[in-house]
């Protein structure tokens, strides 16, 4: 409520007249401010292999991904803010489309992750340069082109300055940071193409963006790792350490192409916030061509963030368990990810004829793989797919 004061002049009290004290200004009734609450959902590598691109062929020289991410694009889309690691480069047609070890995708695929509900990709990783200066330059025109932001590679030094944030509600806004061990030995262009892991350049820029106005969490994904190991190394660990003193709030692991342990810690950091932290040391593969339970497994990280009293954290940290399914359409190997818990449901009920007895008994592996592997601590759990992917939010949803 507003309160109007208006100044009147030439007014007085004459001798003997009876000053009339002002009547008390009526209480304000403010409403108290609620609680705000939103979620953040990472997964790991886009690890685009040729097959998964040419299952993806239309007639005509066209594309459409989106059939690689129908099962599970209602929890996608249910996020406020989803994130994903695009490891592969969209340098387009003047070279052949292929896959390890120098990925070129379809541009088309920028397109349809922000189609099935991604909001931004991290891209500092170790395909970022696999073909060079004009791969990065043609990959960051085709996420422009399709509207989808991202971080991690810049074609100047003005854009490498520039720290992207994120609206997760109309209340809480993120800055996303992303950083690389390497690009396979092929040498940058200019120091500021892709973002390395340089500790001092990481806490500089996690100071900056929390100098920015506005921002209330900061996220960093860090590539790293050694690939196809279960366990974070010592580098990985320091990393992350460095990168919580230096205020972050979640960490998203990619690299080891394998799921690593997610964690829930309380950390008070240069800044003296005390505060809880979500950390992922690997979200493992989302999408690959790649074969053997712990490649084929992978996760949707949701970190559900809450804002009382003007300060952002993270409230609870959770995960839905997911499996690169590989199927015969006719005569073409198709590809999609299936949450596994809703996949294993659905064998049980006969609701997905796609799915064969095969299927059925990897998909348990995948799960008792996951659970051993993802919880690293007891804060950290499995998000039930029997509830709506726009669950309330909090400790007791």
């Amino acid at each position: 409520m507003a309160l109007l004061l208006i100044a009147v002049s030439g007014c007085g009290f004459r001798p003997g007249d009876r000053a009339v004290p002002p009547e008390p200004p009526l209480a304000e009734t403010e409403e108290p401010v609620q609680p705000e609450r939103g979620r953040i959902l990472a997964v790991g590598d886009l690890l685009m292999h040729t097959p998964l691109v040419y299952a993806s062929a239309l007639p005509g020289d066209q594309w459409d991904f989106t059939p690689l991410f129908a099962p599970v694009r209602r929890w996608i889309e249910a996020a406020d803010l989803a994130v994903a690691n695009l490891e592969t480069t969209l340098t387009g047609p003047a070279y052949p489309w292929s896959g390890y070890p120098s990925f070129n995708t379809p541009p088309e695929l920028a397109r349809d992750l922000k189609a099935v509900g991604f909001d931004a990709v991290t891209n500092a990783n170790n395909h970022a340069l696999d073909y060079d200066r004009y791969g990065l330059e043609q990959t960051i025109a085709a996420l422009e082109r399709y509207g989808l932001p991202w971080t991690g590679t810049s074609r100047t030094q003005e854009e490498r300055d520039q720290i992207l944030v994120l609206e997760v509600t109309p209340s809480i806004r993120m800055a996303l940071l992303a950083y690389t061990y390497g690009t396979n030995g092929i040498r940058l262009p200019e120091p500021w193409s892709v973002n390395l892991l340089d500790p001092d350049q990481i806490a500089a820029d996690i100071a900056r963006a929390r100098s920015l106005p506005g921002v209330d969490l900061v996220a960093v994904a860090l590539h790293m790792g050694e690939e196809y190991v279960r366990e974070p190394n010592a580098e990985q660990e320091a990393m992350v350490d460095l990168a919580l003193q230096a205020g972050a709030d979640i960490i998203l692991g990619c690299h080891p192409h394998v799921i690593q342990r997610i964690e829930v810690r309380q950390v008070t950091d240069q800044f003296g916030r005390n505060l809880p932290r979500a950390v992922i040391f690997s979200l493992g593969n989302f999408i690959s061509n790649q074969e053997g339970v712990p490649r084929e497994a992978g996760l949707m990280l949701l970190v559900d963030v809450v804002k009382e009293n003007g300060v952002a954290s993270v409230e609870r940290v959770s995960f839905i368990p997911t499996w690169v399914d590989q199927y015969q359409d006719g005569e073409r190997t198709r590809y999609r990810v299936v949450a596994v818990e809703q996949a294993i449901q659905d064998y049980e009920t006969g609701a997905d004829p796609l799915l064969t007895e095969a299927d059925y008994q990897r998909l348990k592996e995948v799960w008792a793989d996951t659970l051993q592997h993802a919880v690293g601590s007891p804060e950290v759990t499995v998000y039930s797919v029997t509830d709506p992917p726009g669950l309330a939010r909090g400790p007791s949803s």
